[in-house]
């Protein structure tokens, strides 16, 4: 059977016989219009945040939430989701999907004078939806409390992704939504939790939000205000980073949110599925989790090293400084507490490796995951051995889980394509004129979602500091390390397909007509 919908049948009248009104079947435009429908949203509610804090873009952020949501519930209304649809076309989606979420994200600091050019503000926003968190707000504190949240709404945004959200809320998706649901998920496959995807995607909002609302409650009993509890606890459950002072969590100058801060930013680096059955009392499959294992094996062994090597001291704060900044780059929260760009070179260099690794994979995390980690180093075990026994029959495995060749080769494909992706990145921005700490720093954070580099993008820094074509690579940089490459690279071979498609399409129904 043929998985494409039928060209013809999608281009019907709007209305049937009887004159009544009937949606258009396209998924791309139905995904995209509930996208910036979701959008509109968050800016109209971070201006009513600034209405309740320092009174300033009321009625612009107003305004342009109300305009970007109507487009999007027009676009959404008039189009319904087709019966069938190929995986390109899911694909195709998933990117335009994340390509109107950062145009509409740009506005809010255009119309604000926040940011006042087209670039640095796309910058801003595919970082935040991103959750890569690195910024061209210089200060950030100068910006209104309004922008600041909206900030940190992108990042809670795109944490899970707009994409699981759109398949909770449209179970006439079906069988296809599991595609929208693995090409949005970060990770080499997708987990069903139940057999209906919509439900799956209710289950992983419904652990995403209780885990926001906890985190900003304990933020809030550690010290912060209401407004700064929710802020952080949306860019530290999204493992995005921004925050609303130059000095991020240092600004608070306490330990206890440190310490909260590390621990959340460990469990968001986490499973969501493997989170889920735990708290449905079945613990059983995230204690046993050789990717868990190896994440929590990561954390310590990096923090081990940096605290014996950072020379920032030996004391209980060092130790705390160490944990939290290997935490944050591990996790791609890229939250910062010190200035790491001034400890040794040894603990400078644990740390750039950490930056393109990541966590879980279904975490919110960016990076290559964990779980891919473990393929590979599998696969390199494998062929090893065969060199000394060429006809050696053995599996790639993942603790007691076997792989499939075909998974086998896509984790291996995608390394290649990070690597490939990562070293043209750091070649990009050093002909821009950046130093090789620099390039090689900001290719690894970009790509892997983390935030601040070393060098002239190093925590206490921002992404100004380098040249506006090294800010455009940024930019792609971070949008293949979000959906992981495929979806992107897939999407861009879909544009000359879809057109000989079109083409087709009309010398069939030009024979037809003749």
């Amino acid at each position: 059977m043929n998985p494409m919908v039928n060209a013809r049948s999608a281009r019907k009248s709007a209305t049937t016989p009887s004159g009544r009104y009937e949606r258009v079947p396209n998924l791309q435009v139905h995904i995209v219009g509930l996208t910036l429908l979701v959008c509109g949203i968050g800016i109209f509610s971070s201006g009513m945040v600034g209405a309740l804090r320092d009174q300033s873009h009321i009625g612009t952020l107003a305004a342009t939430g109300a305009g970007v949501g109507v487009i999007g519930l027009i676009l959404w209304m008039a189009t319904t989701t087709p019966t069938k649809f190929s995986l390109l076309d899911v694909f195709t989606t998933v990117t335009s999907a994340w390509v109107a979420m950062a145009v509409c994200g740009a506005i809010p600091y255009l119309v604000t004078s926040t940011l006042a050019t087209i670039d640095l503000a796309l910058f801003e926003s595919i970082s935040g939806f991103t959750t890569t968190g690195a910024t061209v707000l210089r200060p950030i504190e100068a910006a209104s409390d309004g922008i600041l949240f909206w900030r940190a709404i992108t990042q809670w945004i795109g944490g899970m992704g707009v994409i699981v959200l759109v398949v909770a809320v449209l179970p006439q998706v079906g069988s296809g939504g599991m595609n929208l649901l693995a090409a949005e998920a970060p990770g080499p496959t997708g987990e069903r939790l139940t057999p209906r995807v919509a439900q799956t995607a209710r289950h992983l909002w419904g652990v995403y939000a209780g885990f926001t609302v906890i985190l900003a409650i304990a933020y809030m009993l550690a010290g912060m205000s209401l407004y700064d509890g929710v802020a952080h606890s949306f860019t530290t459950v999204s493992t995005g980073g921004f925050s609303p002072y130059n000095r991020s969590l240092a600004h608070f100058e306490s330990a206890a949110i440190e310490w909260i801060a590390i621990v959340s930013m460990f469990l968001a680096g986490t499973s969501f599925t493997l989170m889920y059955r735990a708290i449905r009392g079945r613990p059983g499959p995230l204690l046993k989790s050789v990717e868990l294992r190896l994440y929590l094996t990561v954390v310590l062994g990096a923090t081990s090293l940096v605290y014996l090597t950072a020379d920032a001291g030996s004391d209980i704060t060092a130790l705390r400084q160490s944990m939290f900044a290997v935490v944050a780059v591990t996790s791609t929260t890229g939250f910062a507490t010190a200035d790491f760009a001034l400890w040794s070179d040894a603990a400078q260099s644990v740390l750039l490796v950490l930056m393109p690794l990541g966590a879980m994979a279904g975490s919110t995390a960016g990076g290559v995951k964990m779980v891919r980690i473990l393929a590979i180093a599998s696969h390199a075990h494998r062929e090893t051995l065969r060199h000394l026994h060429p006809r050696l029959v053995r599996p790639i495995r993942i603790g007691g889980v076997i792989l499939d060749d075909q998974v086998g080769n896509k984790v291996l494909g995608f390394f290649v394509l990070a690597l490939a992706t990562f070293g043209g990145g750091a070649l990009f921005v050093a002909m821009t004129g950046s130093d090789i700490i620099t390039s090689f720093s900001a290719s690894a954070t970009l790509l892997g979602n983390v935030g601040p580099g070393l060098g002239d993008v190093g925590p206490t820094e921002d992404f100004l500091n380098i040249s506006r074509v090294a800010r455009a690579v940024g930019m792609v940089s971070m949008l293949l390390g979000r959906l992981e490459i495929y979806p992107i690279l897939l999407a861009l071979a879909a544009l000359p397909l879809s057109g000989a498609r079109r083409l087709m399409s009309r010398v069939v129904r030009s024979n037809q007509d003749g």
